[in-house]
């Protein structure tokens, strides 16, 4: 579900969501911002391109239809 890359570049944030909301509540200042950055977001419906389609469906699978993206794994199931 993660990566191919070494565990320690991990970093458990926790519910950011959460912790986000919450600071908006308190803080106008955050509230405000949060405001401009839904203002300049765009919305793209990738479910129309035919290459993101391929590639999300192929992620479905465990393991990943695509191997090679996952040397570790594709090591530990031989």
């Amino acid at each position: 579900m993660l990566p191919d890359i070494p565990k320690e570049r991990f970093v458990f944030m926790g519910n950011t969501s959460i912790t986000g909301a919450y600071l908006c509540l308190l803080s106008e200042e955050l509230r405000k911002e949060a405001e401009d950055i839904t203002s300049k977001m765009t919305y793209i419906e990738l479910s129309v391109y035919r290459s993101f389609m391929d590639e999300y469906m192929s992620a479905l699978f465990l393991p990943h239809t695509d191997m090679s993206q996952f040397p570790t794994a594709a090591g530990m199931i031989k």
